[in-house]
């Protein structure tokens, strides 16, 4: 063969193989996963959640098609594990956490489709994961990991960040509870997972579903703050005006977790399972091509598999009766997180409203005494006169920044303090806590925020009347801090 034939011959094998790493493409209908060691890895103990979820050696792959064992190209090359991978919205990169060492801290890492060394993108102290894009194609995350083991209110909270190409991260949230397993809707708001208050110490958590503006302003309750399992994580917009989520028990001793959704038309009132048919443990669900979802269960019992089984990846019609045979399966591996390497919609952006030179915000309540609450004779709950701003500056310590009276209808109008997470506490005439929402919502700078009520009813509108309030400026909280006593509220 001479050489002009060789050179020919090497740019076709470049044409068909994609150069095997040296370039950006994929062929049609690649799918990006995670892939996890099935057995033990027999490294060292796991500190964080993120080494409890891809032990050593798990990685991020290309899995090409026609979907073998074999078919797949490493993007985590040179980090010692790796998951959480997201597609960039053009389908041309690939955002995953990543980590280089035993004694490195988890970091966000980009990767192209063709391969090669994956670049750093975050540098948190305390590590970062759960990667998503806004639409400005700025990166969102979560910092620091949590500890394993590690309660959702430790002494520094996980919180939700922004940052641009090569620019410096941008604090979201400041609740008083971690913030994570975050991602972002088509209507550009980013939904995450954070935990309810608890009623004691030492409470087991009731995990739900909670949205902000890609600014950090207006955190509200999206779904599971009041039923179903304690557990929610990885959420995910399935398309069909359908959130999708994993459930989970952590009194259950067969540590099972399964698919739910929810109506973003109705996400209060519309929980339940996500699939109609039995199927073993499942790992993650995102969103395939034509309402179809692409879905990890657990193999076991899968024709031609052993009874030893592992997690496969499985593509699943919206109005399945049966699971199917898997899309991708590598017995040796536990196939996991699998999305479609595509361009997609940009999510809708937001205009913030945000004052940076301020230092404070407004919370306007319509009704303090609209509740749901009841009297524990079962009639109305006693009425409220005037509220109490808490803050928590540190864990587990409630400070008030001041009281505000109710004007006649009920409505308040107050200036709060940026940034820092609040609470509040509905008090009647004789000062006796009524109803309490521990410190778990913020505003920021410059924000104008509002909510209906206290304790108040999901899913109903409030009258349509003009609050008293708007007719003053803003209450200042001028009183000094101080602790507060934990009373329980009266009926």
């Amino acid at each position: 063969m001479n050489h002009f034939s060789s050179l020919f011959l090497i740019a076709v094998l470049v044409l068909l193989l994609g150069c095997g790493g040296c370039g950006e493409s994929a062929p049609t209908g690649a799918l990006v996963l995670t892939q996890a060691p099935t057995g033990p890895t027999g490294t060292a103990a796991a500190t964080d959640i993120l080494d409890v979820r891809y032990p050593s050696g798990s990685r991020v792959v290309l899995a090409l098609p026609p979907f073998q064992p074999g078919s797949v190209r490493v993007l985590s090359k040179g980090l010692i594990s790796a998951g959480s991978p997201i597609v960039s919205l053009d389908g041309r990169r690939v955002f995953f956490a990543g980590k280089a060492g035993a004694a490195a801290t988890w970091q966000i890492y980009e990767a192209r489709p063709g391969g090669g060394t994956p670049k750093q993108i975050t540098d948190m102290p305390g590590g970062a994961m759960d990667p998503a894009l806004i639409a400005t194609g700025d990166l969102v995350f979560s910092s620091p990991v949590p500890k394993a083991g590690e309660s959702w209110k430790p002494a520094r909270p996980s919180a939700l960040y922004a940052q641009s190409p090569g620019g410096s991260p941008r604090r979201l949230t400041f609740g008083s509870a971690s913030a994570v397993e975050l991602t972002v809707l088509a209507d550009g708001r980013i939904l995450f997972v954070s935990a309810q208050p608890v009623a004691t110490n030492g409470s087991e958590p009731h995990l739900a579903l909670f949205t902000v503006n890609d600014d950090g302003t207006e955190v509200t309750a999206f779904a599971g703050q009041h039923d179903g399992a304690a557990f929610v994580h990885r959420p995910r917009e399935l398309g069909h005006g359908r959130v999708g989520f994993l459930a989970s028990n952590p009194d259950s001793a067969t540590n099972e977790i399964w698919a739910e959704s929810v109506r973003t038309a109705r996400p209060f009132t519309s929980r339940g399972r996500l699939f109609q048919f039995q199927a073993g443990r499942c790992r993650s669900v995102e969103p395939g091509e034509e309402g179809a979802l692409l879905a990890s269960f657990d193999s076991r019992g899968v024709m031609g598999r052993s009874m030893r089984g592992s997690q496969a990846i499985f593509q699943v019609g919206p109005e399945a009766q049966v699971l199917g045979q898997p899309l991708f399966d590598d017995p040796s591996w536990d196939d996991i997180e699998a999305a479609r390497l595509a361009p997609r919609p940009k999510p809708t952006g937001h205009i913030s409203t945000m004052v940076a030179a301020k230092k404070t915000g407004t919370i306007l309540c319509l009704d303090a005494n609209r509740t749901s609450d009841r009297a524990a004779d079962g009639g109305n709950p006693s009425v409220a006169t005037r509220i109490r701003v808490l803050s928590e500056t540190e864990q587990g310590v409630l400070r008030a920044l001041g009281e505000v009276e109710l004007q006649p209808d009920g409505s308040f109008l107050a200036e709060v303090p940026a940034d820092v997470p609040l609470g509040f506490e509905a008090l009647d005439a004789h000062g006796n806590v009524l109803r309490r929402l521990p410190p778990m919502v913020w505003v920021r700078a410059g924000e104008n925020r509002s909510c209906l009520g206290c304790h108040e009813p999901h899913n109903r509108s409030p009258r349509n009347a003009r609050p008293l309030a708007v007719n003053f400026p803003p209450a200042r909280l001028g009183a000094p801090l101080e602790t507060v006593a934990m009373q329980s509220p009266r009926p």
